[in-house]
């Protein structure tokens, strides 16, 4: 009696893997502009320019935590951080967990 071989199995995993998809820094400024502006409560993402976007290393998942600036039409700038993972076969990379604290500007 053949017992079932467990590598078409791990081949299948690995090819999921492979399809990972990863976004680049810049690449992640129109989610973190939507996501930042939701959070800061503001109307629309028109109103919120997202910059100095900065990643760390991927870790062993994929993920990476993002540092950017973020300023509203009105002036009010923000420094921010966010969590972006890497989307699987079909789905797109997502930000979640944008954290914002507001930065005193001195005129």
């Amino acid at each position: 009696m053949k017992t079932p071989s467990k590598y078409p199995l791990t081949l299948s995993g690995l090819l999921m893997m492979a399809g990972c998809t990863q976004m680049q820094p810049n690449d992640a400024i129109v989610p973190l502009q939507a996501a930042t502006a939701q959070m800061i409560g503001l109307a629309s993402s028109d109103e919120l320019t997202v910059s100095n976007v900065q990643a760390t290393s991927p870790d062993g998942l994929g993920g990476q935590q993002l540092s950017y600036t973020a300023t509203t039409v009105r002036g009010r700038v923000f420094s921010c951080s966010a969590l972006m993972t890497p989307g699987l076969l079909t789905e797109p990379p997502k930000v979640s967990a944008p954290h914002c604290t507001p930065v005193l500007v001195h005129q």
